[in-house]
């Protein structure tokens, strides 16, 4: 272990932003921090709202650069950038040289162009897998052939994300480890009473309320269908529901398209798009119910977030890993997009105050006992430790 203190674990993340694969990094770097010896680099794919968190904690470079604002300047950049990214991937390689790495640990699929850079590190690699099949697609099948190429170990963040690297990229079992998604529980705390949020949108402090979280408003979280379900509740009761769904960044083409939907139903005053929220968790407290609507999720670190505060989640099957959270007994599993009956659970649970704390409460206890970082944490480490000797 003497040895080992010498060298480096590079972590690589596909980028900074507040999105769920960023989050768990930054969660397992902080707690590797103060629970173990390691010595670390990171490298950034590209910067974002969780940068400097990063920087706090280790010795940060970020591996694409991001050109100048100013326009003039922008110009001037694209006519020299591809010198100025010879010289800077030349500085960059010497660096990592010297580092004496000996394990890269990356986070995401997404860092396949980064691997295939590295691969003169000659090093042993682990890749945290947090994507499913259409997102796999997403970033492109040359992109997944460097990660295969360089990856002798997997990290599933659920077992449906193990299955599908088995099932349709031919990666042996003995390769894969599912470690399940995390959150720091004594971290989430809200600060805000229901009556501040409510305020804010001008909502019936007495009103039911039902959240969704994403970072983005792509087709996978499914912002339409999240209408959808809007609308299927207000058909089956009299009073208003409150739909709240935080963050995410609505370019205006795409918010024009979601409010193009909302003004047809006459729903605008019952859906809220609230984009970040430094503390979403202030939001996450106050609803009644958590409605997953995502296409493809693979393990949503929201649902996690809104069961610590003793939420119960409705979700789809077939759409990803929530389901083997869910189970029987924090909320409820319906039918892929089956809107009507998500919207059916849904009034049941706000009708039925007793369902929905029992619920609630199992929820809370479940993510404390199996997905809090103290928990996961140290398999990975373990993982860690392991693939180092």
């Amino acid at each position: 272990m003497r040895e080992n203190k010498n060298r480096k674990i590079l972590f690589i993340s596909h980028d900074a932003s507040r999105s769920g694969a960023p989050m768990v990094l930054l969660t397992l770097l902080r707690w590797l921090r103060s629970n173990s010896e390691l010595c670390f680099e990171i490298l950034l794919g590209r910067g974002g709202a969780l940068e400097q968190d990063f920087r706090s904690i280790g010795h940060v470079l970020v591996f694409y650069q991001e050109p100048p604002r100013h326009r003039l300047k922008r110009i001037i950049w694209r006519i020299i950038q591809p010198f100025l990214r010879k010289v800077y991937l030349y500085r960059l390689k010497n660096y990592y040289r010297k580092q004496n790495i000996a394990l890269i640990y990356a986070n995401t699929i997404a860092t396949g162009e980064i691997l295939e850079f590295l691969s003169f590190l000659k090093c042993p690699v682990i890749c945290h897998v947090h994507e499913l099949e259409y997102a796999i697609g997403f970033f492109g099948s040359t992109n997944f052939e460097h990660v295969k190429n360089c990856t002798g170990q997997y990290i599933s963040c659920s077992e449906v994300v193990k299955n599908n690297l088995i099932c349709n990229h031919n990666i042996p079992c003995s390769k894969i480890e599912t470690v399940y998604e995390f959150v720091r529980v004594s971290e989430i705390r809200p600060d805000r009473a229901k009556y501040q949020v409510c305020e804010e949108f001008d909502i019936p402090k007495d009103a039911p309320i039902v959240c969704m979280s994403a970072a983005y408003l792509d087709w996978r979280k499914a912002p339409d269908i999240f209408i959808l379900l809007a609308r299927d509740v207000h058909k089956k009761v009299s009073y208003p529901v409150h739909f709240l769904w935080v963050g995410g960044y609505p370019e205006k083409i795409q918010m024009q398209r979601l409010m193009y939907d909302i003004d047809r139903l006459r729903l605008n005053n019952f859906i809220h798009f609230l984009g970040e929220k430094t503390k979403p968790f202030d939001y996450l407290a106050v609803c009644d119910v958590f409605a997953l609507v995502s296409r493809e999720d693979p393990f949503p670190l929201v649902c996690l977030e809104a069961a610590s505060l003793g939420k119960p989640i409705v979700c789809f099957d077939k759409a990803g890993g929530m389901p083997e959270f869910v189970e029987d007994d924090c909320g409820f599993i319906v039918p892929y997009l089956d809107t009507e009956a998500m919207a059916e659970k849904i009034i049941e649970l706000i009708k039925n105050l007793e369902l929905r704390q029992r619920l609630g409460e199992r929820a809370r206890k479940k993510v404390k006992e199996r997905f809090d970082v103290e928990v996961q944490a140290p398999k990975i480490f373990s993982l860690i430790q392991r693939t180092m000797k």
